[in-house]
């Protein structure tokens, strides 16, 4: 049943570790087929995969099949949530975002908020290695939106 020649890979599909998956080609190698058994090293077919494939082999197969599909699997949420607007690429600014920036500075006066904005701005190069210590200071002492950005923009200019 599994040979040497039929066998691709196997994996436990369960996390109890109690059935495999055998993934088997045909004797002509034009098509692949899966094989599920129950692990229990009496099952003659179960000695048969385990002298091809070893139990410690079955668990590094196993973790990199789950490693693969946890992958898969967040790479497909990110290219939903773009595709929908919920997260932007910070390579490609799309037009939805500019008015949800002028809500946020002129609108929301939430202090968590500010506290972002002033640590963005802090990591902005000109920004951060600025001689200018006052105009440093006022951003971080400003207690709105519009005074960091004011501070920010008079480094900027400086």
């Amino acid at each position: 049943m599994i040979s040497e020649a039929n066998y691709i890979t196997a994996h436990f599909i369960d996390n109890e570790r109690k059935n495999i998956e055998v993934i088997l080609k045909d004797e002509e190698e034009t098509k692949v087929y899966p094989y599920i058994l129950e692990y229990n090293p009496d099952n003659p077919i179960c000695k048969e995969l385990l002298e091809i494939c070893s139990l410690d082999q079955l668990h590094e197969n196993t973790w990199e099949k789950k490693k693969d599909e946890r992958k898969n699997y967040e790479d497909q949420v990110i290219r939903i949530a773009k595709k929908e607007g919920l997260i932007m690429d910070k390579y490609k600014l799309d037009t939805k975002f500019f008015p949800l920036l002028v809500k946020a500075i002129f609108e929301d006066e939430h202090p968590d908020h500010l506290f972002a904005l002033k640590i963005g701005l802090f990591e902005v190069e000109k920004i951060k290695n600025a001689k200018n210590d006052n105009a440093k200071k006022r951003l971080r002492q400003s207690k709105t939106k519009i005074g960091a950005l004011k501070a920010a923009f008079d480094i900027m200019g400086a």
